[in-house]
């Protein structure tokens, strides 16, 4: 018989080559913050730098430097709304007003070695310096541009104040006034307010928006020149007020007129300050 010759054709499945075994992707690590306002972060290691500056600044000039900590997180905080707001109105620092305002603070320091040394004893580089520098630059035309609306002029009222602690004392004060005796010789004999009761309680020409006490200010602008207010209570006690003059239109000093711009400034950033998300990092 024929021998029926079968051939077996053998495939073999072809093995893949070994992956590549890739090296792990790093993981980042987030950089330390102190604080972020408004999601801006604020890095843990400048926080860090501006307390050893402000410590190393009070111990030379023989001050506590327990406060540093905390007067550092809250100008950061602060500066931060500053630049954010002055960005939303389109504020900036040009380099060459920086330049020109760098070049007058050496000036003062007596030219670029005196500039150096000024730089070693307060740790800051020079990239630094200017980097602060143009930020208190443009918190001065943040400035200026909140108090904008304070005009040279304004309506004001001549005022005066006796300051007590109880209202006995004040009502019995009071009624001596009504009967003809005298604001002035009563305040400086009786007002617990030191800065005006040398003057017999005169606080002299005022705007609205500058008394810290605005209780106080309130009565003032609604009393008529010669009248006196009922007992006024204020988180510092009992007062009277008594309007001598008002004029709708009076000329603001330079002490009233800065006072004003201060005072329009801090109630601009408080409210900013109270706007704003804020998240702290570290408990100073």
């Amino acid at each position: 018989m024929p021998v029926t010759t079968i051939a077996i054709v053998t495939t073999s499945t072809p093995v893949p080559p070994p992956a590549t075994t890739l090296p792990p992707t790093p993981t980042v690590t987030p950089e330390p913050l102190a604080a972020t306002v408004n999601g801006q972060p604020l890095p843990l290691a400048g926080y860090t730098q501006e307390v050893e500056r402000c410590q190393a600044g009070k111990q030379s000039a023989g001050l506590d430097p327990a406060d540093c900590a905390a007067v550092v997180l809250q100008s950061l905080i602060e500066q931060a709304v500053v630049e954010q707001a002055a960005s939303a109105s389109g504020l900036t620092v040009s380099d060459s007003d920086l330049d020109a305002e760098l070049a007058r603070i050496q000036n003062n320091l007596g030219g670029p070695d005196g500039y150096s040394q000024w730089l070693s004893a307060n740790l800051y580089t020079d990239e630094e310096f200017r980097a602060a520098l143009r930020r208190d630059l443009l918190r001065a035309r943040m400035a200026e541009q909140v108090t904008a609306s304070v005009s040279e002029n304004a309506e004001q009222v001549h005022a005066r104040e006796l300051l007590v602690a109880d209202e006995l004392t004040a009502q019995d004060l009071l009624a001596q006034i009504r009967a003809g005796g005298d604001f002035a010789a009563l305040a400086a004999a009786y007002s617990l307010d030191l800065s005006s009761r040398p003057a017999g309680g005169d606080l002299g020409w005022f705007p609205r928006g500058l008394l810290t006490t605005p209780e106080v200010e309130q009565a003032a602008f609604n009393l008529q020149p010669g009248e006196t207010s009922e007992v006024i209570h204020s988180a510092l006690g009992y007062h009277l007020v008594q309007t001598l003059e008002r004029d709708p239109v009076h000329s603001l000093s330079p002490a009233v007129e800065q006072a004003l711009r201060a005072r329009t400034y801090e109630v601009w950033l408080t409210g900013a300050l109270a706007q704003a998300e804020i998240q702290k990092f570290v408990t100073p």
